[in-house]
């Protein structure tokens, strides 16, 4: 079992230091071979084939997060479904452009909030509500929330009634949805969407 584990470690290292051939070319599976305007006509329909791209999506990512160095998880906060709007959005003003480029162009706007390394993941409970998040996307979303003039007591970045409060505020001057958690579309705005 060890000899296999071990092969196995070797070839996937040898996968990851060539990483296409000498012209940089690779081959694609999949949605990657697919255009935009075939992923926005299927996501309108939001059948089972929409679920194939979220998969092929999924694959994907967990592909980079592998290979790619200095990156622990790309999309810390990202859910497949943001993600799939996002590039139905992107993929609509782009119908001409490949659905591999127009990933690559999402994943690239995420670098700047990529996990580096491992973070501890916390739970976080408002009424009969949980959700569960990596630490550094909480202490990312603090200094948001402080650099945007949000008063955030946090001690030893532990999720409390100050964090509840002042995304609440967030939220309320946003005009978005008052969940009080750090939810997808408080993260784009928070995260993704530039300061004014």
């Amino acid at each position: 079992m060890m000899k296999f584990v071990l092969s196995l470690s070797v070839i996937f290292m040898s996968f990851s230091a060539l990483a296409a051939d000498s012209e940089g070319a690779f081959n694609t599976k999949g949605a990657a071979k697919r255009s935009c305007e075939a992923f926005t006509s299927t996501y309108a329909d939001q059948g089972a084939e929409t679920y194939l791209y979220g998969g092929w999506l999924e694959g994907y990512i967990t592909a980079f997060n592998a290979l790619q160095q200095k990156t622990f998880d790309i999309t810390p906060w990202q859910t497949t479904e943001l993600m799939l709007l996002m590039l139905n959005k992107h993929c609509t003003d782009n119908p001409d452009q490949k659905f591999l480029d127009a990933t690559n162009i999402m994943l690239q706007a995420f670098l700047p909030t990529r996990l580096l390394t491992r973070s501890d993941i916390i739970e976080m409970t408002i009424n009969d509500s949980t959700i569960y998040i990596y630490q550094s996307v909480l202490d990312m979303t603090t200094d948001a929330l402080k650099a945007s003039g949000y008063t955030v007591d946090m001690a030893e970045s532990e999720f409390n009634m100050s964090y509840v409060n002042a995304i609440t505020q967030y939220q309320q001057a946003k005009g978005i949805a008052v969940t009080g958690f750090p939810d997808q579309q408080t993260l784009v705005n928070l995260l993704l969407v530039p300061a004014k």
